[in-house]
């Protein structure tokens, strides 16, 4: 019988890892996708041994994947201070020395910002003579200082920001100064230097916050650029592309050309993995769960699955994982003739599909990225769908609206989508939907296949 990983509780997948005798080899050659998966799916908070035994670009990419939020989609992406100090607390558990040479193998620029998001580092022979001018400025600081946590060491005043995690980072600097001076007066260095406005008036003060928000802005774009390469679309790009979307196409497709951002995009990909954008939606989806859990423990039973793990000769070999299976609900009217329509360009035309395959990745990644659904961001099963099932509309809408009062061939839906890019087809569905009223401007999708067919006739009765 085979076991279910989707229900499997996350205490007993932790159990099954650590009772595993190759344990260290089982976790260090997962791809750094499915490591940040497994850390999500396990809980930061009990992963302390699976995150000691991470390698560092694991490591990196659960950053990546967890340290940085926005407010709203579309909106720019922030390191979280406090989630970061959950992860410098687990660090922690295999030992200061541990945490502290962790922290050494990764970006200088990343731990300085992290860093500077807890505590404030200043220059204390600076300070002293700063405070000796005894002015009301001076007097108020040392009221200010008095009463907040602080730390002197070499020359250095660490002072806490009041955000969580203080201990953690004092356990990890002295484990530093123990174990790796140099580095440690490295990132106090510059982080003095990022502090110095404090020591001046409120003007001083101005500048130093921009020195942080400057630092932070490396940090951010060291992590999109890394991002971007595996096929991710940077939020406020996303919001862009929708925007761009919702205004109506006139004419046929063949008067228009891609937009310069999905040019950019996928330029910009390296062409010889240019549908790793599909792996990137794997973190959201159950399929490509269950496919890094059962390679994990060993579940040979699943990993001879083909319907679970997807079929490797997939063109890109990512489709599946991605959530972009044509497996489709059987009671949709439009569904099965797009099922076939998709199975006849993989047989027909093996590179055209493997190219729609990336290109609905890329659609999907920006929902994502860009677009809430009713109760929040979308989650990339969601947002899959979303991006499949408005591409099948577009695909409608071009065949034109006399095709509503009869059934459509695979072949002919088959036709267009070997004719035009998914995102050709996405934008000319999106237009069409807000023209409409059918959807908001800010999300202009079909949110399923089960949608299509009603979408379908409220487009082609407005028209």
């Amino acid at each position: 019988m085979k076991t279910d990983l989707a229900r499997l509780p996350s205490a007993r997948i932790l159990e099954r890892l650590i009772q595993s005798p190759d344990l260290v080899e089982r976790v260090q050659r997962l791809p750094p996708e499915d490591f940040s998966a497994l850390i999500r799916r396990v809980g930061v908070e009990d992963a302390g041994e699976l995150i000691a035994l991470g390698t560092t670009e694991q490591l990196t990419r659960a950053f990546d994947e967890d340290l940085f939020t926005a407010e709203g989609a579309g909106e720019r992406e922030r390191f979280d201070a406090q989630r970061f100090a959950t992860w410098l607390e687990v660090l922690l558990e295999a030992g200061d020395g541990a945490a502290a040479s962790r922290l050494t193998e990764l970006s200088e620029d990343f731990v300085v910002h992290a860093l500077l998001s807890a505590l404030v580092v200043l220059d204390d022979d600076a300070l002293r003579e700063r405070m000796d001018l005894a002015d009301s400025d001076a007097e108020l600081a040392d009221k200010v200082l008095e009463s907040a946590l602080s730390e002197q060491l070499d020359g250095y005043l660490l002072v806490g920001r009041g955000e969580p995690g203080w201990d953690a980072w004092l356990s990890v600097i002295l484990a530093l100064d123990r174990d790796n001076r140099a580095f440690l007066e490295r990132i106090l260095d510059r982080a003095a230097a990022a502090c110095a406005g404090y020591l001046e008036d409120l003007d001083d003060l101005c500048e130093a916050l921009t020195a942080a928000e400057s630092l932070a802005e490396d940090v951010e774009g060291e992590r999109e650029e890394r991002r971007a390469a595996l096929g991710y679309v940077e939020p406020r790009t996303a919001s862009g592309f929708l925007a761009l979307a919702a205004r109506p196409l006139q004419g046929s497709l063949s008067s228009h050309e891609r937009d310069a951002t999905t040019k950019a995009y996928f330029r910009d990909l390296a062409t010889d993995d240019q549908f790793q954008a599909s792996r990137s939606l794997s973190r959201g989806n159950v399929r490509g769960e269950e496919r890094m859990l059962a390679a994990l423990l060993g579940d040979e039973a699943l990993l001879g699955d083909e319907a679970l793990l997807g079929d490797a000769s997939t063109p890109g070999g990512t489709g599946p994982r991605a959530g972009f299976s044509t497996d489709v609900a059987a009671d949709s009217e439009a569904a099965p003739p797009l099922q076939e329509a998709f199975a006849a360009l993989a047989a027909s035309r093996p590179s055209v599909f493997g190219e729609r395959m990336g290109e609905l990745a890329y659609l999907a990644n920006v929902l994502v990225a860009g677009a809430h659904a009713e109760a929040g961001r979308s989650s990339p099963t969601e947002a899959a769908s979303a991006a499949l099932a408005t591409v099948g509309l577009g695909v409608l809408l071009e065949l034109g609206v006399s095709t509503a009062s009869r059934a459509l061939t695979p072949d002919e839906l088959a036709h267009v989508l070997e004719k035009f890019s998914a995102d050709l087809l996405f934008r000319r569905a999106a237009g069409a939907l807000v023209a409409a009223g059918v959807s908001p401007a800010r999300r202009p999708t079909v949110s399923s296949l089960d949608a299509l067919p009603a979408a379908w006739r409220r487009v082609a009765a407005s028209g």
